[in-house]
């Protein structure tokens, strides 16, 4: 296949994946049919068949897609794995998530907040595979920071407490109108200061309690 086929049908794939997100997230998976998406992306019914094999492949596509969107697992890898200090990772976590929190007028936290209040099995299927590949590299960077082991008991917890705030802000996020709503709308760098400082005295303290 030629370099131009790939990107054309690259193209018409990312097309396609915009366009059921957009639909997705205003409307739900069942009130979205293939038809519809495949007028608003302008491409031939069958070719989400042909990139996604079928509309279940089309769906786990965007609910992987929203995910990334906000923790993508490559960079989330390397941030796991380079050298900079712990403290500095979950820094860079956190920025880099409250930069897509601030975005407007995006369905991706729309589609997540959809799956995560009425779960279908796909959500069973993500979490066991990409979301379980995140959650262990999210788990080596509170462990870095914090000094417990990866098998200490006390470190799951300590994941749920930093992640947590995660959600909810993405939750904020979608204009959904909830007593948080205003915490999204602070500048990203007081959301940033804020989880590092609320995360790091929490961390000190189990450890401290474990000691």
């Amino acid at each position: 296949m030629s370099r131009t086929r790939r990107s054309d049908g690259d193209v018409t794939k990312s097309k396609i994946l915009e366009a059921a997100g957009n639909l997705i997230a205003q409307n739900g998976f069942a009130q979205t049919t293939n038809k519809a998406i495949a007028q608003i992306a302008e491409v031939d019914l069958a070719a989400i068949n042909y990139h996604f094999e079928g509309r279940d492949g089309l769906y786990k596509a965007v609910l992987a897609e929203a995910h990334t969107h906000y923790i993508n697992e490559q960079q989330l890898f390397e941030l796991v794995q380079s050298s900079i200090p712990p403290i500095k990772k979950l820094e860079i976590f956190f920025e880099t998530l409250i930069s897509k929190l601030v975005e407007k007028d995006i369905w991706h936290s729309k589609v997540f907040i959809r799956e995560l209040f009425s779960p279908t099995p796909y959500l069973q299927e993500f979490m066991a595979n990409d979301g379980a590949r995140k959650f262990q590299y999210v788990r080596k960077i509170i462990s870095q920071v914090s000094g417990l082991d990866e098998n200490n008991p006390a470190l799951l917890p300590c994941v749920l407490s930093v992640i947590a705030p995660c959600m909810m802000l993405i939750i904020a996020s979608t204009n959904i109108p909830t007593p948080i709503q205003h915490v999204s709308q602070m500048k990203p760098n007081q959301l940033v200061k804020h989880l590092m400082t609320f995360s790091i005295a929490g961390l000190e303290a189990i450890k401290h309690n474990q000691d």
